[in-house]
Parts: structure tokens; sequence; C-alpha cells
């Protein structure tokens, strides 16, 4: 199931009737990424400098681990 929503004040609003019952717990994945990298994208290149981040390998245990999960 997908929800199309926006983000807006701290809260993320469905752009379509949502017929859920109160209280169920959603997770929100964003569609299209780009402006979000571009903002840190400056940040995070100087952390790999500092912390010599092998970015593929950390990207990989996540998708792992998130698969472990659940």
């Amino acid at each position: 199931m997908g929800i199309k929503a926006v983000y807006k004040n701290g809260v993320f609003r469905p752009l379509e009737n949502v017929k859920l019952p109160e209280g169920t717990e959603v997770e929100v994945v964003v569609a299209n990424p780009v402006e979000i990298v571009k903002k840190y994208a400056g940040a995070l290149r100087e952390l790999r400098e500092v912390q010599e981040v092998d970015w593929e390998e950390a990207y990989h245990e996540y998708v792992l681990k998130r698969a472990s999960d659940g």
C-alpha cells in the first residue's frame, strides 16, 4: 500500500483520504531524495574524509540489517 503525502510544519499530510485505524504505525520512504542528498552532500563528503567511511559497504550492511529485522 502506498500513500502520497507532503511534509509541512513537522507533519506528514496525506494527499488523499486514507482509511487506516487511528494510531496505525506507518513507514515513510522518500521517493525522490535528490534534494536531500544535495543538501547534505558537503557534510557527508567532509565526514568521509575524516572517518574514511566506505559508504557502499555501510549501505549494504544497512540493507542486510533491515532485511533481517523484519
